[in-house]
């Protein structure tokens, strides 16, 4: 499959970085694409601007989440949502840095997988793309995201073992430090923010949008894993 075989697709974390890029990408290909987030100003300023479906929601809302999600037959399904708070030293983590961090990255991700997932099996078209990290995969000194995005890894793979014969496709990419919000988030201290992304030359969030975009144009014989 390829994208001129998808119609539908559900794009989350949507607001801003490499979210937004995706959005505005797959909207120039003539897809239907809703885009979800928490920020319903982001939002409604994306979708004047690309023509998008706009889906304002706090993931973590789990109900909320089924209640929007299921009844509609997506056939791609880019799995971006996820933050860093934590990031520094889980010894100097907060309890709600942990909650927030593992039901951003972890549980909320599963649960829209989970919601949408049935249908693709069902009708045997459909592809997930879960944007995971470097550090899901190598030993970082970030244990806390670490640990968050290496269960998106093992997901993925895992997915990938499932799905065999379902016609329905798992990628994950794997990216390192983007040009985006997500250390200003990581860290309450602007200066350690600002460490954690000078030095070197960033990824764009148009690169990653790239890749994607890669993966799920590629021909039925090209199955993007990592």
């Amino acid at each position: 499959m390829s994208l001129s075989d998808y119609r539908k697709v559900l794009v989350t974390g949507a607001s801003s970085g490499i979210g937004e890029a995706v959005v505005r990408r797959l909207t120039s290909h003539h897809l239907e694409v809703h885009a979800l987030a928490r920020r319903q100003d982001r939002l409604s300023d994306l979708a004047s601007a690309t023509g998008c479906i706009p889906l304002a929601l706090d993931l973590r809302d789990t109900d909320a989440l089924y209640d929007t999600l299921e009844s509609t037959e997506y056939d791609v399904l880019i799995n971006i949502a996820g933050l860093g708070r934590g990031y520094d030293s889980l010894a100097a983590a907060t309890r709600e840095d942990i909650t927030r961090t593992i039901e951003t990255n972890v549980t909320a991700a599963i649960h829209v997988v989970h919601a949408l997932l049935p249908g693709m099996v069902a009708r045997q078209r459909g592809h997930l793309v879960n944007v995971v990290s470097i550090a899901g995969l190598y030993p970082m000194p970030a244990a806390l995201y670490s640990a968050s995005k290496g269960a998106l890894h093992l997901l993925s793979q895992g997915l990938r073992m499932e799905l065999k014969g379902s016609a329905v496709r798992c990628t994950e990419i794997c990216p390192a430090r983007v040009r985006t919000e997500f250390f200003d988030t990581a860290f309450d201290d602007p200066t350690k923010a600002a460490q954690a992304t000078s030095g070197f030359e960033l990824l764009e969030p148009n690169d990653i949008a790239d890749a994607i975009l890669y993966a799920l144009d590629a021909p039925w014989r090209v199955n993007v894993s990592t």
